[in-house]
């Protein structure tokens, strides 16, 4: 079997071995011949983007708990890093408040976050991945690393703060600036996903690598979160992200799979001739 593609695809493997579920490939929207197919996934040949500002609604909910003030008490700071990042791609991300009850999710228009107890994460991590009850131990062993997905498909971020702060959070004095700021980068990475971005370490050969030329600013699409200055991205990630929001062309190449990141990832490898990245190659993931 063939190294995973990114967190997607591990899980997705992970759950068709151990449930005998069907792989991931099938039958999609709607068909393509091969030529039309390998036109739209080519993304040296992606049309022009429609590169007017774009305002994308985030409503982020955290669980009333004492646990979440932790929380609650960076995120109006932490969001402002996540709004002046954005704005740099001509994203103007709004911030509103969520509850328990989901606004309207829809893609390219309106996100939500969810910060969970750690048990409510993991379960609805579950039931957005599907695994079936009598698999979810070995579900929880997968993700005993993680602590925020992405779900294009649902156009929501699950967040596991207490894993988070046990996982990342620094120590000691200035710490809650630095706090703040590796939260700000979290959110960064997580709606690049929702976004239609691909992680920066997931191919050897394409043009988004884990650091900018400069040699040592971090792409916001690796997993170097903890770096303390500003997280930076290259000219196809923008491209992407307008062509998604704009509904152009990356957009519906996600459309055509469901937007199921695994397949699009397979085409994408298949269509540009990309290759994965040798396992020692891989960065440490945060």
């Amino acid at each position: 079997m063939s190294k995973i593609l990114d967190r997607y695809k591990f899980l997705a493997v992970v759950l068709v071995l151990i449930s005998g579920l069907a792989p991931l490939s099938g039958v999609y929207a709607d068909s393509l011949t091969p030529h039309e197919e390998a036109r739209l996934y080519t993304l040296a040949d992606l049309k022009p983007a429609d590169y007017s500002p774009k305002t994308v609604i985030v409503e982020v909910y955290a669980v009333p708990i004492p646990e979440m003030q932790g929380f609650i008490g960076m995120l109006a700071p932490a969001w402002a890093e996540v709004q002046q990042f954005y704005a740099r791609l001509g994203v103007n991300v709004i911030r509103t408040a969520g509850t328990a009850r989901p606004g309207p999710v829809a893609p390219t228009e309106h996100f939500r976050v969810e910060a969970l107890p750690h048990k409510e994460w993991l379960d609805r991590s579950c039931k957005a991945f599907k695994v079936p009850p009598p698999f979810r131990l070995s579900f929880m062993t997968v993700c005993r690393n993680k602590y925020a997905f992405a779900h294009l498909p649902l156009s929501v971020i699950h967040f596991s703060f207490k894993r988070f702060e046990e996982a990342v959070f620094t120590k000691g004095p200035g710490a809650g600036g630095l706090n703040q700021h590796i939260l700000a980068n979290l959110f960064i990475h997580e709606l690049g996903h929702l976004m239609g971005l691909y992680h920066a370490h997931e191919f050897k050969n394409d043009p988004i690598e884990e650091m900018l030329p400069d040699g040592k600013t971090p792409n916001f699409m690796s997993h170097f979160l903890t770096y303390k200055g500003e997280l930076g991205f290259v000219p196809l990630q923008k491209q992407i992200i307008h062509s998604y929001l704009s509904k152009g062309q990356v957009f519906e190449q996600y459309r055509r799979v469901d937007f199921d990141p695994v397949r699009y990832l397979e085409l994408v490898k298949q269509y540009n001739g990309y290759m994965e990245t040798a396992k020692g190659d891989k960065q440490e993931e945060y």
